[in-house]
């Protein structure tokens, strides 16, 4: 066969081929998944680590809802993407809850990162804020710390019990200051009430001297509570800072208790213009019944611990928690009458309360002193 001939039969042959074959499909778009989160902070002690439990699904088995999506960022709550897009909260733990399970338990948590179903229409962009509308104010208002109250009977606290729907941030002054005026800042400018246990020593850095002179200038926000002078383990002995010399030869005698307790007093009040008495929060939550009544018969009788701690003295370098951890504990497991303990030395302190403001408000909490949830 002629080579010429043999052409123009293969041609007629593939034509028809490729009449017959069906219409190429085009690909389905790829679908943007968030990155796993961080492990919501569960670190109880130094020692223990936390394991996610709440990270997102990095290859969803069924397909989200289509519509408009959102990438949370720092400082986001679902209540105001929710605002935003003319939705609700629980329509947007509907849309997201098969990929962010931790939705359905805690809406109040999320994480930056995160990419939401904010509509099923796609395309569509957040409401406009009106310019002319005044801007109301904070959620967590009215708060104040000028009603200290009576020495009364010794009573040890860690929530406050029939406090209502607020919660007490408390800032332990004991050692490492740098971001300490920062936040004290922050809590003016978000109009937040806290109570400030302090010691005498590190008020008297320059620092320190600073947070008093704000204390001082907000007394309607801010109270001053005892932490001893030196920040020794008054049950044990040793502990201290910044030097731990004051703190050596054992378990602590009532006298030398109540000198601890005196002597901050005096720096406190003369720093605030406030009397400390009868708060007080012993270093490290060491105590047992002879420190509680050594302390009480110095004026103390209101002795606060914690319910929450946020272990933001430990820095991530050392397997500390990120801001966002420290958020998610905080918001989390706030309830009412809750007593947070931060360090006004926190390392993500800071950043946390970002997150933390807007995360408690929007569930409704009051961010208030001790004294108010006392009263």
């Amino acid at each position: 066969m002629h080579r010429t001939a043999f052409l123009p039969g293969m041609l007629t042959v593939l034509v028809v081929l490729s009449a017959c074959s069906p219409t190429a499909v085009a690909p389905s778009p790829s679908i943007v998944v968030a990155p796993s989160s961080a492990a919501a902070w569960q670190s109880a002690s130094p020692s223990q680590s936390s394991t996610p439990t709440n990270a997102p699904t990095t290859s969803p088995t069924e397909d989200p809802v289509s519509g408009t999506p959102y990438t949370v960022q720092r400082g986001d709550t679902l209540a105001a993407i929710a605002r935003s897009y003319g939705t609700t909260t629980q329509q947007l733990q509907a849309w997201n809850g098969d990929r962010y399970p931790s939705l359905a338990a805690s809406p109040n948590v999320i994480e930056p990162g995160w990419v939401l179903t904010v509509s099923s229409e796609p395309n569509v962009t957040p409401r406009p804020t009106p310019i002319a509308a005044p801007s109301p104010p904070p959620t967590g208002s009215g708060c104040t710390a000028a009603n200290r109250v009576i020495a009364g009977s010794a009573q040890t606290f860690r929530t406050i019990p029939d406090a209502g729907p607020g919660v007490a941030l408390t800032f332990d002054m004991g050692g490492r200051m740098d971001p300490a005026v920062d936040i004290m800042s922050f809590l003016v400018a978000n109009d937040v009430c806290a109570t400030i246990f302090a010691t005498g020593v590190m008020s008297q850095t320059e620092q320190g001297q600073q947070v008093m002179a704000i204390i001082r200038a907000h007394p309607e926000l801010f109270e001053i509570a005892n932490h001893t002078m030196y920040h020794c383990d008054l049950a044990r002995g040793g502990g201290g800072s910044p030097s731990t010399d004051p703190c050596t030869g054992g378990p602590f005698s009532a006298d030398r208790i109540r000198r601890e307790l005196a002597d901050a007093e005096a720096i406190l009040r003369d720093g605030t213009g406030q009397n400390p008495q009868p708060y007080w929060r012993p270093p490290y939550g060491s105590i047992n019944q002879a420190v509680l009544d050594a302390a009480a018969s110095a004026g103390y009788t209101k002795t606060f611990l914690w319910d929450i701690d946020t272990i933001d003295w430990k820095p991530i370098t050392d397997g500390g928690p990120t801001a966002e951890q420290i958020a998610a504990r905080v918001v989390g497991n706030a309830v009412n009458g809750s007593n947070v303990l931060f360090h006004l030395g926190g390392y993500e302190t800071l950043d946390s309360l970002r997150l933390i403001v807007a995360g408690l408000r929007d569930r409704g909490f009051t961010l208030t002193s001790l004294s108010d949830l006392l009263n």
